[in-house]
C-alpha cells in the first residue's frame, strides 16, 4: 500500500510538545502527547492610536523607537522638533534650518537629520545631542526625499533622492563626522522608504519612472535586488531591524490616492497585513523593530496634513488543534 510519505515525498513531524507558535507559524505537526494534529497561526497585526503630534506636517525627519522617538522639520517647511515618550509629544529646541523632505537616523539623545528641501535642494546635516541641534559636515550631494538607513547618529546611509529626473542612485555613508560616497542603488529613485541598519538595510518602493514595487537590500557595501512589494507606492513609511525583518506602510498609489496598505517583510517576500487606520502619504516612521513601528503625521489629501500618530503591534501567534470533519 502506498504511504503518505511515498506519495507526497515527506512526512508530518511528530513532536512530544508544541513548538513556539511564532517560530512555527504556518507549519503542521502531530503532538504525540495530546494525540492531536497542530498548526501554528498568526493573527492579523494591527495599528492603534498613539499620542497626537503637536505639528500637522508631512516629510519629517524621524528617528528612535516606539517609546522614545524624535521628529524634526517637515512640510510646510518648519524647523519644529519634538520628542515622543510612548504616550505624548513634547516640543524641543528647533532645527537650525527649516526644511522638509529630509532623511534621519539615531535616537532621542543622539540623532542626525540630513538633506531636504526649502527653496531648493539642501545638503545640510544637523546633529542632535538630546538638547539641541548643531550643524555638522554636509552631505556631498544636495537632494530631497532620500531614503535613509541606520539606527544611530554615527552610522547612517543617505540613499537616492531628487534630483536628477527619475531620482538619484547616489548613496553616501556617515561615520559620525563626515560623508563618503559608496556603491549606488541598482534603480535610481526617490520618495521611497528605508529601514534597517547601515550594514543590513532595505530601500523600498518610491518613484523612478512611475510608482515602484522595487525592494533592494544593503549589506554595508552594495545593493541587491530582492522580491518586490505587492503594491506599487511612493511616499510610504517603514520600520524594522534589518534587511530580513521590516514593515512598509502608507503612501500613494496614484495622484491623490492615499493608502493605509501595510506589508510585512520576512527576508524573502512581502505579505499584506493590517492597514493604517488613517490612509496617508509621508507617514514618516521610526521603530527599532518592525514589531513596534510608529507612523507619524503625513498627508491625507492634497491640502490636508495630519498630526495623527499610530503604533503598530505584531500579530499574536497561537498553536491550534486541527479538526477533521
Amino acid at each position: 500500500m502506498a504511504t503518505y510519505k511515498g506519495i507526497q515525498g515527506y512526512s508530518v513531524q511528530k513532536l512530544s510538545s508544541d513548538p513556539t507558535a511564532s517560530e512555527a507559524a504556518g507549519q503542521l505537526w502531530y503532538n504525540s502527547t495530546s494525540w492531536k494534529f497542530k498548526v501554528a497561526v498568526a493573527g492579523a497585526g494591527a495599528w492603534s492610536a498613539g499620542g497626537t503630534s503637536n505639528s500637522s506636517v508631512n516629510w519629517r525627519g524621524t528617528a528612535g523607537t516606539l517609546t522614545a522617538a524624535i521628529a524634526a522639520g517637515g512640510t510646510p517647511y518648519t524647523a519644529n522638533s519634538e520628542t515622543y515618550n510612548g504616550t505624548a509629544w513634547t516640543e524641543t529646541n528647533n532645527l537650525a534650518n527649516s526644511r522638509g523632505a529630509t532623511g534621519a537616523s539615531g535616537t532621542t539623545t543622539a540623532a542626525i537629520v540630513f538633506a531636504g528641501y526649502n527653496a531648493g535642494d539642501k545638503d545640510f546635516c544637523e546633529t542632535w545631542n538630546g538638547t539641541s541641534w548643531t550643524e555638522g559636515n554636509n552631505i556631498l550631494s544636495a537632494r530631497q526625499t532620500p531614503m535613509s538607513l541606520g539606527k544611530t547618529s554615527t552610522a547612517a546611509v543617505c540613499v537616492g533622492g531628487q534630483p536628477p529626473p527619475g531620482g538619484a542612485a547616489l548613496s553616501e555613508t556617515y561615520n559620525g563626522t563626515s560623508w563618503t560616497e559608496t556603491n549606488n542603488l541598482n534603480t535610481p529613485r526617490y520618495e521611497g522608504s528605508g529601514t534597517g541598519t547601515s550594514t543590513s538595510g532595505l530601500v523600498i518602493g518610491g518613484w523612478d519612472s512611475a510608482r515602484s514595487t522595487k525592494t533592494e537590500s544593503y549589506d554595508g557595501t552594495s545593493f541587491t535586488e530582492e522580491n518586490d512589494l505587492n503594491v506599487a507606492q511612493s511616499q510610504g513609511g517603514a520600520g524594522g531591524e534589518s534587511s530580513t525583518n521590516a514593515l512598509n506602510f502608507g503612501g500613494t498609489t496614484a495622484p491623490t490616492t492615499y493608502v493605509g496598505t501595510t506589508e510585512s517583510w520576512d527576508g524573502t517576500s512581502w505579505t499584506e497585513v493590517g492597514d493604517l487606520a488613517t490612509s496617508r502619504d509621508c507617514a514618516m516612521s521610526t521603530g527599532a523593530s518592525k514589531t513596534s513601528a510608529l507612523a507619524i503625521g503625513g498627508r491625507t489629501s492634497p491640502t490636508v496634513r495630519s498630526a495623527v500618530c499610530e503604533e503598530w503591534s505584531e500579530p499574536v501567534y497561537t498553536n491550534k488543534s486541527v479538526t477533521v470533519s
